[in-house]
């Protein structure tokens, strides 16, 4: 059998395989910078609080999300914690001329959000 008749065989064995055992995983680098890892499994927001931070590279924020201090250029994506049942997420713009849009998501519910040119507060009490 020629070399020709299992190249494209095992390409698409391995392309199937892989675009069906790994899903990309949005996390954040310490600058706040979103990328990208494949091979880890997918967290579900079923188990507490994500919140999801949108701007432009040149953008610059800081404050407190739940009850840890964040800061970041551009956008990122983080778990955030309840605190007595209540999910907050209070930013402002540090750097830069565009403005900041955070999402609120809690147990894969989108429960609040909000955009400003310099400071954007969010939270949600669960019942």
């Amino acid at each position: 059998m020629s070399v020709r008749r299992w190249v494209v065989p095992t390409v698409a064995a391995l392309v199937t395989l892989g675009l069906t055992a790994c899903e990309p995983l949005d996390t954040t680098t310490p600058g706040g910078r979103s990328t990208s890892s494949k091979g880890k499994p997918k967290p579900t927001a079923q188990s507490g609080g994500t919140v999801k931070i949108t701007t432009s590279n040149r953008t610059c924020w800081a404050g407190r999300i739940g009850t840890t201090t964040k800061q970041g250029c551009g956008s990122a994506t983080f778990q955030v914690r309840s605190s007595k049942g209540t999910y907050t997420v209070n930013l402002r713009k540090t750097k830069g001329a565009d403005g900041i849009s955070v999402v609120l998501v809690v147990n894969g519910k989108k429960v609040d959000q909000g955009s400003s040119s310099s400071v954007v507060a969010v939270s949600y009490v669960s019942g």
